[in-house]
């Protein structure tokens, strides 16, 4: 009787060693070993994590934005000095308007004496670009609530629109990582072109005429285009927009910016003629 216990007495320890250290059927089936830090991080890390990565992305792909517009702004800081405009209302029309030529324009107006209602007229003339930017970014974050997307609308502009949008069509990012990697762009976007107009308006900059701060906005559109050159259409089109926009830099209101987009759109619109397929094409296919 002895003899039949000693080995049941003997495993008896083993065993419950064994279950000790082995989870439950029931902790493997609800998973609530992976609730151990030690053993996975969190899904709130995980998801923190994810949103840091697409923030900083944001940050760098907009950097060269950010580079483009710094000569901009300063010659707009450079105009500020040279009008009886307050600093702190020129300043405040870089936040409100958000696009440099509207903000020359409308700074340059005031100077002048103008009418606010044909100031506010003008600079929605100008700005009338944004609705297609609006339009193109829109889809994107059509599932965020509707507090959101009014502060995601803040930084709707040129860049923001040829730096997010190639990105976006991707489809690698979820709607929390868009609206991450966004935010940070717009936000340096915003940071960077607002003090470099500080920076020139606090050293009181004067600009001279030789400088042709009239061809700044269509400079910086041009260079915009080209990064959108993709393909043939592409192409065609930033050559189009490109060249109006840098011959009418003297028209009213500021308005060559918008007049080279309405071109681009034509030249992108117009058929192309389908390549003519020579012999060694039809070689090469056989």
């Amino acid at each position: 009787m002895t003899g039949a216990l000693t080995p049941a007495t003997g495993a008896g320890p083993a065993s419950v060693t064994s279950a000790a250290a082995a989870p439950t059927t029931d902790a493997v089936a609800t998973g609530d070993t992976a609730l151990d830090p030690a053993v996975a991080p969190t899904a709130d890390a995980t998801d923190r994590r994810r949103l840091s990565t697409a923030a900083r992305e944001g940050l760098r792909d907009i950097t060269s934005m950010v580079v483009g517009v710094a000569p901009f702004g300063l010659a707009i800081g450079a105009t500020m000095a040279t009008t009886e405009v307050p600093p702190a209302a020129g300043l405040f029309s870089a936040v409100a308007i958000l696009a440099g030529a509207a903000q020359l324009l409308t700074i340059t107006m005031l100077d002048d004496g103008a009418a606010p209602l044909v100031i506010v007229i003008s600079a929605l003339i100008v700005n009338a670009r944004i609705l297609l930017y609006s339009a193109s970014l829109a889809p994107w974050f059509r599932d965020e609530p509707l507090r959101r997307r009014l502060l995601l609308a803040i930084p709707v502009i040129d860049q923001m629109h040829f730096t997010c949008v190639p990105r976006f069509q991707q489809r690698d990012l979820d709607r929390n990582e868009r609206a991450a990697y966004y935010g940070a762009a717009g936000a340096f976007l915003i940071l960077g072109f607002l003090s470099t107009q500080v920076l020139a308006l606090v050293a009181g900059a004067r600009l001279p005429e030789w400088t042709g701060i009239g061809v700044a906005a269509p400079l910086a559109l041009t260079g915009l285009l080209a990064k959108a050159t993709t393909d043939r259409t592409a192409t065609r089109v930033a050559i189009v927009a490109g060249m109006v926009a840098i011959v009418g830099a003297g028209l009213p209101f500021q308005s060559s910016i918008l007049v080279a987009i309405a071109a681009g759109i034509a030249a992108g619109t117009m058929p192309t003629r389908p390549r003519t397929r020579t012999r060694s094409d039809e070689e090469v296919a056989s």
